[in-house]
């Protein structure tokens, strides 16, 4: 074993940097968050190459003289907190004063900048200093961001492709631009101008202007309070993706991601048309929040996350009832199936139509009606059919699984159970190249973590043994390796994307025939879940053919 040494200044940088600069989009929220506390009105973002060749950020704000430049590119060098009871009253965007010299530490970075008095430029490579020289600028920061990663060559090649990285980087704009409607926010790329943003704009508009909305795109908004929380909430229902990257939740200003507020919208709102576009907002005491949970800043935790759950539901309450206006002009004879809750913010968002998902049907449902008595037939080996007290029940055995193992993973990750494993009886293999391999090394840990065991040998991974009701444990490794290669939804934690990878290939497919105890416990264990409706990636996981629908077509 070698000896223990202290590391250099160098390789700590390079550390800091691996938990801080994870894409260009991360770079981007670093700098636009100290544009922002610096009190800008007027930011650009100007990119080349989705951000892996240059990143520039313009802003107006309070710029620096030559001292406080010297020490902002020095590693928790900050003027935002200076006592350990600061932490708990986080005001600012950024705190920790990493977010430079990180940046720095694996790019060519200039910044130029002035206090309105006198202005410096300033260029580092590598994270050191290699000229500091007097230069001319208007009061602001212009900070310059090339060639990222381009010391540590194994990162570089991890980056997505240009399309990805950049719509990684709109969604960052995106979201301070919500959180700061008194500033001016354009972002261009390759010189063209993607969206400008005007100062001033309520968030409806902005979100308009962003996407490119017409009047007649329908916009509702809720508000709830609960305690000293407050929360407002903007959709567009008609505005739907096959993903949740245009959903926002900002808590104090800040674009985060949570599994509190964004596990109850997406029960509410999400259908299996898609995911609409919309915008949350929580104001509450800087006090009742940790915003230092994450090194990115990016997940927040609550301190009484029941009065945050209280505010939201709330806010999906009023919902309904505002859109059930809206559509009755139109549909008298749907007028009547609306009500509070997330049932009525479902109904409102789908129509009813005979052939229903059970988005729409309540959040928890009985399984005491489907007992040994009940039969549950296989069909092409491929759904379960039975019924219910309303009609016909269809469950894709595929999508049902998937969310069954999901929550297992989730929980025996977080430690809510352990999960336990199942040993192979021959290992199974997988051949990987040089990224593989990378990308093995650094999510190995997370990897073991969710159940596997496995271990490198050359170019070859074998698995050992796979979580307890995983299916081809080879498969969902590869797709694990994939997903975090292709770049994951930002919505999701590292352990989200790690269950929701291994589910979908580990469960079983399409076309598995099951025994008839196989099919009676994955009916169970799906209702057992948080969400039997949906599997992990959004899609239905049940249909209902009514009994109404079925006398309409034998002319009853």
């Amino acid at each position: 074993m070698a000896p223990v040494r202290r590391l250099s200044d160098y390789m700590i940088n390079l550390i800091a940097a691996g938990e801080v600069v994870e894409r260009p989009a991360s770079v981007v929220k670093e700098l636009l968050e100290n544009s922002i506390d610096a009190g800008a009105g007027n930011i650009s973002i100007e990119l080349q190459r989705g951000g892996r060749k240059s990143i520039v950020i313009r802003d107006d704000g309070a710029g620096m003289n030559r001292h406080d430049l010297l020490m902002a590119v020095e590693r928790h060098a900050t003027s935002k907190i200076s006592r350990p009871e600061d932490l708990d009253r986080i005001g600012t965007l950024g705190f920790r004063g990493e977010a430079l010299p990180s940046i720095a530490g694996v790019s060519r970075m200039t910044i130029l900048t002035s206090d309105g008095h006198e202005g410096w430029k300033l260029t580092m490579a590598a994270g050191e200093v290699k000229d500091l020289v007097p230069a001319a600028r208007s009061r602001g920061t212009t900070i310059t961001v090339e060639a990222l990663f381009y010391n540590q060559p194994a990162r570089r090649k991890f980056l997505s492709s240009e399309p990805t990285e950049l719509a990684w980087v709109e969604r960052m704009v995106t979201g301070c631009a919500l959180a700061c409607i008194d500033t001016a926010f354009t972002l261009i790329h390759e010189e063209k101008t993607l969206f400008s943003l005007p100062c001033g704009e309520p968030p409806e508009q902005r979100l308009r202007r962003r996407f490119s909305l017409t009047p007649g795109d329908s916009c509702l908004t809720s508000r709830g309070e609960s305690g000293p929380v407050a929360a407002s909430l903007t959709v567009f229902p008609g505005k739907l993706w096959n993903s949740r990257r245009n959903q926002y939740i900002l808590v104090n200003g800040r674009l985060v991601s949570s599994a509190v507020v964004s596990g109850m919208l997406n029960d509410a709102l999400e259908g299996p048309a898609g995911s609409p576009l919309f915008l949350c907002t929580l104001e509450l005491p800087h006090d009742s929040v940790d915003v230092n949970a994450h090194p990115t800043k990016k997940e927040v935790r609550f301190r009484d996350s029941g009065a945050v759950r209280a505010a939201i539901q709330k806010c999906m309450e009023s919902m309904p009832r505002e859109r059930a206006r809206e559509l009755a002009a139109a549909y008298p004879a749907v007028a009547h199936a609306f009500s509070p809750g997330a049932r009525g913010v479902q109904a409102a968002f789908e129509l009813s139509a005979p052939v229903r998902t059970f988005s729409s049907l309540p959040a928890s449902m009985p399984t005491e009606e489907w007992t040994d008595a009940v039969p549950i037939m296989q069909v092409n080996n491929s759904y379960l059919v039975t019924a219910s007290g309303t009609g016909l029940l269809v469950v894709d055995q595929h999508a049902a699984h998937e969310r069954v193992l999901f929550e297992q993973l989730l929980e025996s990750m977080q430690g809510a159970e352990a999960g336990g494993r199942q040993q192979l009886l021959l290992p199974e293999t997988l051949e990987l190249d040089t990224e593989g391999l990378a990308l093995a090394e650094l999510y190995g840990p997370l990897i073991v973590q969710a159940g596997f065991d496995m271990r490198i040998s050359g170019n070859t991974l074998e698995i050992l043994s796979v979580p307890v009701g995983v299916h081809r444990g080879s498969e969902a490794v590869r797709e694990v390796l994939a997903s975090f290669a292709s770049g994951a939804d930002a919505t999701l934690s590292q352990q989200e994307v790690m269950a929701a990878a291994t589910a979908c290939k580990g469960s079983v497919t399409f076309g598995q025939r099951l025994s008839r105890d196989e099919i009676r416990t994955l009916f169970h264990r799906l209702f057992a879940t948080s969400d039997p409706f949906h599997c992990p990636h959004g899609r239905p996981t049940l249909v209902e053919i009514t009994f109404d629908e079925l006398e309409k077509r034998f002319g009853r």
